[in-house]
């Protein structure tokens, strides 16, 4: 397996200040035993978000302001990591009303 893809939208969401979104994606990226390299956040008015790069690949958030509406995309390298539960874990934390989660395994076959 080259890569394990987790990727979905959480609709319903409160909105939150960019830097509580990348305190949480560092806390998803330990919970699923991930090497944080270095942590970002960005607001670009109507959409803001957060980016943890991690030596396994990276965890990003992306919210669009008004809507309540997230998209949240994990992947990760390897088979040390498990982007599933970095996935649950930013779930259960902004308690989306209803959210959507796609699974791929990136092979290499």
């Amino acid at each position: 397996m080259v890569g394990k893809h987790v990727f979905g939208e959480l609709y319903g969401i409160s909105d939150t200040r960019p830097d509580k979104l990348r305190e949480l994606l560092l806390r998803a990226a330990e919970v699923a035993n991930m090497h944080i390299v270095d942590s970002m956040t960005y607001d670009r008015g109507t959409v803001y978000g957060a980016l943890v790069l991690v030596k396994e690949s990276h965890l990003a958030i992306h919210v669009f302001r008004g809507l309540s509406y997230a998209l949240l995309d994990i992947y990760t390298c390897g088979d040390g990591s498990t982007p599933e539960e970095a996935y649950e874990f930013v779930v259960r934390e902004l308690k989306p009303v209803r959210y959507t989660k796609s699974y791929v395994d990136r092979s290499s076959a």
